[in-house]
């Protein structure tokens, strides 16, 4: 059994009316239309809905039990247009958003703030997770997207560039660096070297990039920037980190160095499935995002 819109639409225009000609008015048909079209609701259910006579129309038993489904369906229908006009329109929604911890520290907040004051209908949320957890949760559906620093991803994923992120020198101020306005990998050989951990060919590439450079490393590898900053304060050698985790880094007595290699960089994308479409919110927010990547930095 097949009823369309038209015929829901037709039936309730005429049990408010109870007239033919002011129903088909209504639905801006003929009369003549308009009667075909409920006299072909009537064959579809098999059941008369109305009674007709010269003088008046009125519902018939069965007619009232089909205006209960009917009432249910078109507010249903009103409901969900009225749903999708409102995320056309950014006041409703969900978006979730899976990312490495380096942007949430102070750029992704910030953009996400703005983003809520221009939507406030739209809900957001935040998993932060390395590069790898972040793609599992794309592909497995728990997020709409990543940023991530993670390059040359599998084809089920379309990736677009955001900003660079370059690395900063960490050590204490008394350091014979520390002095230094900028810094090149050269003048780290021969350095002890603390590791901040990662995952992927970014990470590979920069632990690849510091063999080369002469520098050794100690052994010690640490998940968190505080750990790294206290280990450096304490002795155990230098260490670095991106630019986007430097707030975390503010301590009395640890120096701040650029790092000028031009490719001792790592690239934010931001990744989404590439045989799937954004919802209306998320592709609003992924929108933001590259339009703020520009105020990246504090």
């Amino acid at each position: 059994m097949k009823i369309s819109t038209t015929q829901i639409e037709a039936f309730l225009a005429l049990e408010q009316t109870l007239r033919f000609s002011e129903a088909a008015d209504r639905c801006h048909i003929s009369t003549s239309a308009f009667s075909q079209i409920i006299s072909r609701l009537e064959d579809t259910v098999g059941a008369r809905l109305f009674d007709r006579s010269t003088r008046q129309v009125a519902l018939t038993p069965e007619g009232e039990v089909f205006s209960w489904g009917a009432k249910r369906i078109a507010a249903e229908i009103d409901a969900t247009v009225g749903e999708l006009r409102a995320r056309l329109a950014g006041r409703s929604g969900q978006v979730t958003i899976a990312a490495t911890p380096s942007p949430c520290v102070h750029w992704l907040p910030d953009v996400m703030r703005r983003f809520r004051a221009q939507y406030p209908g739209i809900s957001l949320k935040l998993r932060d997770a390395t590069s790898d957890r972040c793609l599992v949760m794309l592909r497995e559906g728990y997020a709409d997207f990543a940023v991530v620093a993670q390059s040359g991803n599998p084809p089920e994923f379309v990736s677009a560039a955001l900003f660079n992120d370059p690395y900063y020198l960490l050590c204490p101020d008394d350091d014979p660096l520390a002095h230094h306005a900028s810094i090149t990998l050269s003048q780290l050989k021969g350095r002890d070297y603390l590791e901040l951990m990662g995952q992927g060919m970014v990470w590979e590439n920069r632990r690849a990039d510091l063999r080369a450079a002469g520098v050794r490393h100690t052994g010690l590898e640490v998940n968190n920037v505080g750990t790294l900053v206290g280990l450096i304060m304490a002795g155990f050698g230098i260490g670095l980190a991106p630019r986007m985790a430097l707030p975390l880094c503010q301590r009395e007595g640890l120096a701040i160095i650029p790092i000028t290699d031009a490719g001792f960089v790592r690239t934010f994308y931001l990744v989404k499935r590439s045989n799937r479409s954004l919802s209306l919110a998320a592709q609003k927010m992924a929108d933001f995002l590259q339009e703020n990547a520009d105020a990246v930095y504090p």
